[in-house]
């Protein structure tokens, strides 16, 4: 393996690890949004789905989809009320989630307007029949989209040392003397003796 065919696949694997980095875990979407979590309660399935993705603080939307845990049929004629609670202030939302908010008629959504990023704690009441379900849920609310800007230097890593890579192996086309010297200097020092 000659000398170039050695810094080329150092450089590689730091592009390849750079570029990884910047790589987010993915995310599950629905028609309501990201889907937060699903839970058995009672007679019931619950889904709860949240917009925007990510959930940021500001206003946004949650959406639950109800479902019969036998058949798994929508049910469409519940009472549903949700109360939103913050860990670290503990401040509350109450919101009723109709299906007439809700861009899908199989859903029930209502409008949120989030105070603060962190964690939440979401209660969700359904009453149907007569039988009342209740079941809680954590989400995660991320910093307003503001406040994200202030980690542009973790963000504009990535591409600034991939473009530093692309302009040093242009100078190194440009001036092959350079190339063998740097070299015989890198490799002349780390080969045994």
């Amino acid at each position: 393996m000659n000398c170039t065919s050695r810094f080329a696949s150092v450089w590689r694997i730091v592009a390849v690890v750079a570029l990884g980095q910047t790589v987010q875990q993915p995310t599950a979407f629905a028609n309501g949004g990201t889907v937060q979590w699903r839970k058995q309660a009672g007679s019931l399935l619950i889904t709860v789905f949240t917009t925007p993705a990510p959930l940021s603080a500001g206003p946004g939307v949650i959406s639950l989809l109800v479902q019969n845990r036998n058949g798994f049929e929508p049910v469409l004629d519940a009472d549903v009320s949700l109360l939103l609670r913050s860990e670290a202030s503990n401040t509350e939302i109450r919101a009723q989630p109709t299906r007439e908010q809700a861009l899908s008629k199989l859903l029930y959504a209502a409008p949120v307007t989030l105070a603060e990023s962190g964690k939440w704690h979401l209660a969700v009441t359904i009453l149907r029949n007569g039988e009342r379900t209740d079941t809680i849920g954590p989400i995660d609310v991320a910093p307003t989209p503001a406040m994200v800007a202030s980690y542009w230097g973790y963000i504009a890593f990535p591409p600034l040392m991939i473009m530093a890579f692309v302009g040093h192996e242009l100078l190194l086309r440009r001036r092959p003397e350079l190339k063998v010297k740097r070299c015989e200097i890198f490799w002349t020092k780390r080969e045994p003796r």
